[in-house]
């Protein structure tokens, strides 16, 4: 398992469709396709159910949901503190949905 597969399972499951999570990942189609597949066998169980409307979550996959969302979570603030300057004891994070950035950057 890796951190790409893990914010590929999030962005198909924010957005329900394998392509959407491709466009917003910038990758193709087939390497979303290819990492959800590879974060399952790791797994052994299947995270969505694919058919022409998109994807779902399986009962596994909502239960991994939150899992993966503290897996990226711990990573980040670990990159963050072993990346923190010396003279500096501690950083702050301030975050947003994505939705209210989307709407800015349209409407502005």
């Amino acid at each position: 398992m890796d951190i790409d597969q893990i914010r590929t399972f999030l962005s198909v499951a924010a957005n329900g469709s394998f392509l959407e999570a491709a466009n917003r990942l910038y990758v193709t189609q087939s390497t979303v396709s290819t990492r959800i597949q590879r974060l399952e066998a790791y797994l052994g169980v299947s995270l969505f159910v694919r058919n022409r409307a998109g994807a779902s979550l399986t009962q596994p996959g909502q239960r991994f949901l939150r899992h993966a969302k503290a897996l990226l979570l711990t990573l980040e603030q670990a990159r963050h503190d072993i990346g923190l300057p010396s003279r500096f004891r501690d950083s702050v994070s301030i975050g947003a949905r994505i939705a209210l950035c989307e709407a800015c950057c349209r409407n502005g």
